[in-house]
């Protein structure tokens, strides 16, 4: 009879201690690798990758359909993935690919085929799995302004992933298609944003609409929220059955005007949004301890984070300020944009266009990092590795594989 490996720790199976550190945040794993150099190896053996948890690999520059690069944040060799997907490329009737958005380790792309036809494909680059999922329906009723696609999947919670495009359609009009892995069906709902109208009364707000810009989108709570206009933020759940609109945390100056919300993103079980405040000053002394800035900034602009503190009355507490000079230097307001919150830790990254660099922030540091290059890009999708299976529960009509 074979008995169990014991190589990490004298006595203890390696498989009884894989399940001891698969109970650990991601955090404590990494100090577990100083422990011995078998530890270090256990860790590292991609044998268990798909119990021990993962965390935050890299960025996927993404520029108008050009892919062939990523930015490995561990500063170790080139991914064991090809960045230029170049076998999705080949698959029967595929013509064009365009990264769109990740999740969890998913990545959705936008595809064309010859003909013309648009659809999706989820990819899994850890295990190359993939699968095609039809396009959206196509609402005739009223002509779409524009549309933003956002991507969810949350293996702990569900080993299925879902689509949500939200279309704005006229002034107070928007739609929002639904389509899950679990039905492979697509779903819509029509909002009418004037239904708000009295809550948005006691705010002094008025009518949201949804941003033309790069949308800004985050998973909480099984959740989905995205960034809207005048400060207003859209949560929505996976299925369409509870939505509501919340407001975006205020100046940290108390200013009703020059406060834009930049970014909305989850990192270790509590949701974080980012102010970029303009003319940040007359900021309260209670908080000026919260504020970092260069001596020279005493007026420059602020990028204010801030957690949600009571899901129930929307609290946001600030958390931390730093003006943008500290980060950038000079650069202006469409210089810049927030690409990321890391999941384990309170870093963030920005990517700087005119440097064509990704940096990032530690809110505990204080410290900017230049932590990869890019030739030009667009977006920068996260990624971090997933290693289940999600082809296995999927219920689709259209194709399933796996990579060669």
């Amino acid at each position: 009879m074979e008995r169990p490996k014991k190589t990490a720790v004298a006595g203890l199976p390696d498989d009884l201690l894989v399940e001891i550190l698969s109970c650990l945040p991601i955090n404590e794993i990494h100090r577990c690798k100083c422990v011995s150099k078998g530890w270090r190896d256990l860790i590292a053996d991609p044998l268990h990758h798909k119990k021990l948890p993962q965390t935050l690999h890299g960025f996927f520059p993404s520029y108008v359909g050009e892919l062939g690069s990523f930015i490995n944040l561990s500063g170790g060799s080139a991914s064991t993935f090809d960045p230029s997907f170049a076998f999705l490329k080949k698959l029967p009737g595929i013509h064009n690919i365009w990264l769109r958005a990740s999740c969890n380790g998913l990545l959705l792309f936008r595809h064309s085929t010859r003909l013309r036809e648009l659809g999706y494909i989820v990819f899994n680059p850890a295990t190359e799995q993939w699968a095609a999922v039809p396009s959206e329906h196509t609402l005739a009723d009223r002509p779409i302004r524009f549309s933003h696609t956002c991507f969810v999947f949350n293996p702990a919670v569900s080993p299925y992933f879902h689509l949500v495009i939200i279309s704005a359609r006229g002034v107070s009009l928007a739609t929002v298609q639904f389509y899950s892995s679990e039905t492979g069906v697509w779903r819509h709902t029509q909002i009418d944003w004037a239904e708000e109208v009295e809550l948005r009364r006691q705010w002094n707000k008025r009518d949201p609409q949804i941003r033309g810009c790069t949308p800004c989108a985050a998973i909480f709570n099984s959740m989905l929220y995205l960034i809207l206009t005048d400060n207003q933020i859209f949560e929505v759940d996976v299925e369409g059955n509870t939505k509501r609109i919340i407001r975006a945390p205020s100046s940290v100056g108390g200013r009703v005007h020059g406060c834009v919300p930049l970014f909305i993103g989850q990192s270790q079980g509590r949701l974080y949004c980012i102010n970029e405040e303009h003319w940040a000053d007359g900021i309260p002394s209670e908080l000026s301890s919260r504020v970092f800035r260069r001596d020279s900034d005493d007026n420059s602009n602020l990028l204010s984070i801030w957690v949600l503190e009571d899901y129930d009355t929307q609290k946001w507490a600030l958390k931390h300020s730093v003006s943008c000079s500290r980060l950038f230097g000079r650069t202006g307001f469409l210089g810049y944009n927030v690409v990321a919150i890391h999941p384990d830790n309170n870093n963030f990254m920005f990517i700087v266009y005119r440097k064509h660099q990704l940096i990032s922030y530690g809110l505990n540091s204080k410290e900017v990092r230049t932590v990869g290059t890019f030739q030009e890009s667009l977006q920068l999708p996260p990624y971090v590795p997933c290693f289940s299976d999600f082809l296995s529960v999927a219920r689709h009509e259209e194709i399933l594989g796996v990579g060669v």
